[in-house]
């Protein structure tokens, strides 16, 4: 079967994302809302065909030697260090990041996770969900970064910038690369930290390994939920394609930001 479009990337029957009028796509919906409320995520699990992540684990393989490598040492909320607050504040507790990235301007437009990323259907079924209108990011690196994990490579806890992420997880390591979060921390904990500071102690009271695999689609409100990835063991690299929309056009990521994930700047 030949996919020419990202509505032949998915099961129709199940992802009937081009037809917004049908039962079926609004019951999605519903479903996607109800669970993302309760536990701060939502999985659509075998998004896309295996036959389309094999296509992109190609696609990515072409370009992954042009992936940036980037290593930082931060705080959760990735933040300059408060040297008023004591040493053992959480919020001046240290966490180690190792990954490469594969940003927007380096993939070809005829491959498969670009395509899905601009599809309307996508994005309007992500709107309908959220409960607001989405806009692909404008930034032209970030838009849609492929995230390369090596062997030992991790990312340590942290809170997203954007209330809600969208992730495909493209290919898994052996084994680590697990993601794991504390929903709703952010919530909870904002007066006295001390949960934050015990998970970041080595505590797992809330924390919850989410079963990603291969195909699955990720919604999740990283800038609620604390969250990491555990370093990969094995020689399967983890490529995970986060997908960037936000509540307003033409949003774009400081120099700043873009110099420390991708080596260089480009506004566009």
């Amino acid at each position: 079967m030949i996919h020419r479009t990202p509505a032949d990337f998915l099961d129709r029957n199940t992802y009937p994302l081009n037809q917004p009028e049908s039962k079926t796509w609004t019951e999605l919906v519903n479903k996607c809302k109800k669970s993302l409320n309760e536990t701060g995520a939502c999985i659509l699990k075998n998004f896309v065909y295996q036959s389309i992540l094999d296509r992109m684990v190609l696609e990515t393989e072409r370009i992954v030697d042009k992936s940036h490598f980037c290593k930082d040492n931060h705080n959760v909320f990735f933040e300059k260090d408060d040297t008023s607050l004591p040493v053992d504040h959480p919020l001046r507790m240290r966490e180690d990041t190792s990954l490469n990235s594969i940003p927007y301007d380096l993939m070809n437009p005829a491959d498969a996770l670009h395509q899905l990323y601009n599809w309307y259907p996508l994005i309007n079924f992500l709107s309908a969900v959220l409960g607001h209108t989405l806009y692909r990011m404008a930034d032209p690196m970030a838009a849609l970064t492929m995230n390369v994990m090596n062997e030992h490579q991790n990312h340590g806890w942290h809170y997203d910038e954007s209330q809600v992420t969208i992730t495909l997880l493209i290919q898994k390591p052996e084994a680590g690369g697990v993601f794991e979060c504390v929903p709703d921390l952010r919530k909870f904990d904002t007066d006295d930290y001390s949960k934050l500071g015990a998970i970041l102690n080595g505590s797992d009271e809330g924390l919850v390994p989410l079963n990603v695999e291969p195909g699955d689609l990720l919604i999740f409100a990283g800038f609620y939920s604390l969250h990491r990835v555990t370093p990969v063991v094995g020689e399967t690299t983890r490529y995970v394609g986060t997908l960037c929309y936000k509540d307003r056009p033409n949003v774009l990521n400081s120099p700043e930001v873009q110099k420390l994930f991708y080596g260089r700047v480009n506004q566009g």
